[in-house]
């Protein structure tokens, strides 16, 4: 459930720092940006209903990431300890293959991946589809806002010149040394402060791309394991569901997965051939071989 973990204060830190930014550039966009642009090509109410749909899967995806229960906690594992399962002595319960303790949420999480300051939360089993659609939607929003700021800014530091790069790279110690006003100063930080979270959510969001397709956790990849490598088609059903294409339209739409976290499908298990006895067709077939 919603703020279930013990929040530290870097996770508060980067967790209201997301907000804030979130926040600050989609009101930059709407009411600075975008009433400077003429009527062109693309209507502005289109760009406004991209704009509120862009935001509305970020919070959206967002929240579910944080409400949405991954751990152990409320589900009781068996006291027999299975084969490839390993006993959590924090918990002091057995634990289902991917499975580990996080010390920061104080508890073990199905399929942990990682520990996500930004939501406050680890990255497991049940919301690692909001996490990757949430990287996915925070990248097509900064890129939206980072095209739309590089026709805006450039006006209000002078027009395209070496001044200028260096100004919207370093806006801070331009205004510092009264070489931008306070106004292009926030103007600047906004714009970089989009771009930036571009580059920075789309290497993640990349990275998390080619461990869903490989059906990897973070750890798993690290370590080299392919365990559970069932072929990318097979490998976005088990990260995503059954009904992966509807997560990307809204974090409302169900999509369930099929692993229930104790216990995960192999590639050894796939790639075994069937021990039914042939038929007597088959082994004349086989004999002719």
């Amino acid at each position: 459930m919603f703020l279930k973990w013990r929040i530290t204060l870097s996770d508060g830190f980067s967790f209201g720092f997301l907000i804030i930014a979130i926040i600050s550039v989609f009101t930059f966009e709407m009411y600075v940006v975008l009433p400077t642009f003429e009527e062109g090509f693309v209507p502005k109410a289109v760009h406004i209903l991209n704009a509120i749909f862009i935001l509305t899967n970020i919070l959206g995806n967002l929240f579910m990431v944080m409400w949405v229960d991954t751990s152990t906690k409320k589900v009781i594992l068996p006291s027999l300890l299975k084969p490839m399962w390993h006993f959590c002595s924090i918990c002091e319960a057995n634990a289902p293959p991917r499975t580990h303790h996080c010390d920061r949420c104080n508890c073990c999480i199905f399929k942990r991946d990682h520990h996500c300051t930004f939501s406050a939360c680890c990255i497991g089993l049940k919301n690692y589809r909001y996490f990757l659609i949430f990287l996915f939607y925070m990248s097509i929003g900064c890129f939206y806002a980072s095209v739309f700021n590089m026709f805006f800014i450039w006006e209000y530091l002078g027009g395209f010149s070496l001044f200028s790069i260096a100004a919207h790279i370093l806006p801070f110690v331009f205004w510092l040394f009264g070489y931008l006003q306070f106004t292009v100063f926030l103007y600047t930080m906004l714009s970089m402060l989009a771009l930036v979270g571009f580059f920075f959510v789309a290497n993640l969001f990349l990275f998390h791309v080619q461990n869903m397709l490989k059906n990897q956790t973070t750890f798993e990849r690290n370590n080299g394991i392919r365990t559970y490598d069932l072929g990318w088609r097979e490998n976005i059903v088990q990260s995503l569901g059954k009904n992966w294409y509807k997560s990307f339209i809204l974090p409302i739409f169900a999509s369930h997965l099929p692993s229930d976290g104790l216990s995960f499908p192999t590639n050894e298990q796939t790639s075994t051939p069937s021990l039914q006895p042939l038929s007597v067709g088959d082994n004349i077939r086989q004999r002719r071989l």
